[in-house]
């Protein structure tokens, strides 16, 4: 029976104990381990664990998907809800053993505004007395007024903008959420928000130049990064911004995109579009305005929108020697129906 420690950053260790091919995730927390997790699907990574060098003792279930790249788990990375147990090793978590869960908190709606032909940005304000404290990129849940369902969306806002939150969100044809922010919400509905939840967060770092790309509604995670870069004080990194969106009526909050690089000297924002494109904006996907070539290995480069994006990048990023750990990405995955 094979047996994992599982270490966290505050020095906290569990073992967990288990028959060879059991889903990893289920034991541990059948043991009291706290780790986190949302999706248990794969995508979210929210679950991500990092392994010895030569060790082994995960394995990816047979024919699953998952959004973590090769070249992470090159470096020994695994996502414990689709990982079996394999043998004996050990586990590292880079938070406390000692954190409290997500927060459940109750939100009164202040908005809902078109930011384009098929996306609305959602205003929020937190109830009396609640709070809810995140890093930016992060995302929650939004329960779905009438109904048992919920949906997972990052904040737009920074955490300097609490008790108001913000939300790019894609509208989609018969969406539970999409039906409801288009048809149905009005100012004070009351949200539930679970969370926060997500590892795709900003390093903290200002010395390195920042490579931003995103496709539609990725940019939502990227904004909060940001619009908090712009709120600490003190000396802020060379940035590019790489937004692509279908066509230009697509185009996610023009008038706010142009208002943040104008307030931020050191953003260079590059707008795309994949078709109809009028000549405002640069033909392609993201990825076409970039010149790879010129990045230096110390670029931090952060990615979030649907995965081909995301594996297109990171195989361009790591070509041209930007160093693995300084690549971040979030994939953006639709659950049923948004």
């Amino acid at each position: 029976m094979p047996a994992v420690t599982c270490r966290f950053s505050d020095g906290g260790s569990f073992i967990v104990e288990g028959e060879v091919g059991q889903n990893f995730l289920e034991v541990a927390l059948s043991q009291g381990v706290p780790i986190r997790n949302q999706c248990r699907s794969g995508s979210c990574l929210t679950c991500l664990c990092g392994t010895e060098s030569g060790s082994e003792p995960l394995i990816l279930r047979r024919g699953q998907v998952t959004s973590l790249l090769k070249s992470d788990r090159e470096l020994g990375k695994a996502l414990c809800c689709v990982s079996e147990l394999m043998s004996d090793g050990e586990l590292y978590f880079d938070y406390p053993s000692d954190e409290t869960g997500p927060s459940e908190v109750q939100s009164f709606i202040d908005s809902v505004e078109w930011i384009a032909s098929d996306a609305v940005k959602l205003s929020v304000e937190l109830a009396d007395g609640a709070w809810l404290d995140f890093e930016p990129g992060q995302y929650v849940e939004i329960s779905v007024p009438s109904s048992e369902e919920c949906r997972s969306y990052s904040m737009c806002s920074a955490p300097e903008d609490l008790p108001r939150l913000e939300f790019m969100i894609r509208i989609l044809e018969d969406g539970s959420m999409s039906n409801y922010l288009s048809e149905f919400a009005k100012v004070d509905d009351v949200l539930k928000l679970r969370g926060p939840f997500g590892k795709f967060v900003w390093s903290g770092s200002r010395a390195s130049p920042h490579l931003f790309i995103a496709g539609g509604t990725g940019l939502s995670p990227i904004c909060s990064m940001l619009q908090h870069i712009r709120s600490v004080s003190g000396k802020k990194p060379q940035m590019t911004l790489s937004l692509s969106c279908a066509n230009p009526d697509a185009m996610l909050d023009l008038d706010f995109l142009k208002l943040l690089e104008a307030w931020m000297p050191t953003l260079d924002l590059k707008l795309s579009v994949r078709e109809e494109n009028t000549g405002a904006f640069l033909t392609g996907n993201a990825l076409t305005p970039i010149d790879f070539e010129s990045l230096s290995p110390d670029t931090e480069a952060y990615v979030c929108g649907p995965d081909g994006l995301i594996k297109a990048a990171t195989e361009k990023l790591l070509a041209a020697g930007v160093r693995p750990e300084n690549i971040f990405y979030e994939q953006f995955v639709a659950t049923g129906n948004t």
